[in-house]
């Protein structure tokens, strides 16, 4: 656990999972046999001190008291309200394709007076109302169309400023077909400016 996390447990901002109520029985049963909170404890794999809290719980208010008194996170709907919820799930039927954090983008942008829930639970939300999730990656487009004969499609390549071995600088020009690969023209020349209008 790290520093952080261990920082919200102790401010309460993080409430760690209730123990099941079956566990909460077997805890009770076993007390009442006069079993020590150590050794149920140790027994049930429970921490020392959750079993001495319920055992307090129980003392103080019988049988009634076994049902966790906090509960899970909240069903859809929360954080942002009931509308939130059903804007999320309205986007992501009119775009299947678009991901949870997109979505979460357009709730942000169109509903700034609410906090937009968390990606996961935008999963959870799509999941519930039997959504398929998002196909993941760029989504494949159609891959370009490439020449069939030879003077189809010629591609142009230009290389500016090359050093050569003795230092000095040339550009060039390369034309290519694109169908077999072949040089059509290499036209190699010095650098030189550029200037507005036609040249010489």
């Amino acid at each position: 656990m790290s520093v952080r996390v261990e920082q919200g447990v102790k401010r309460g901002l993080l409430m760690p999972r209730p123990t099941p109520l079956p566990l909460r029985r077997v805890v009770l049963q076993r007390a009442q046999q006069g079993q020590s909170a150590a050794l149920i404890a140790r027994a049930l794999g429970l921490v020392p001190r959750t079993v001495r809290h319920l055992l307090q719980r129980l003392r103080a208010g019988g049988e009634a008291t076994l049902a966790p008194s906090y509960h899970g996170p909240a069903a859809p709907g929360a954080p942002g309200g009931p509308d939130l919820s059903a804007a999320a799930l309205g986007l992501r039927r009119q775009h299947p394709t678009w991901g949870a954090g997109l979505i979460r983008v357009f709730l942000r942008r169109d509903h700034p007076q609410q906090r937009p829930p968390a990606e996961r639970t935008l999963q959870r939300w799509f999941a519930r109302a039997g959504l398929a999730a998002a196909p993941s990656g760029r989504r494949a487009g159609r891959p370009p169309r490439r020449a069939q004969g030879p003077h189809e499609v010629w591609q142009m390549d230009a290389a500016d400023q090359v050093a050569l071995r003795d230092g000095t600088q040339v550009c060039w020009l390369r034309i290519v077909d694109e169908c077999s690969g072949a040089v059509l023209e290499t036209a190699v020349f010095p650098p030189r400016l550029l200037e507005h209008g036609a040249g010489p």
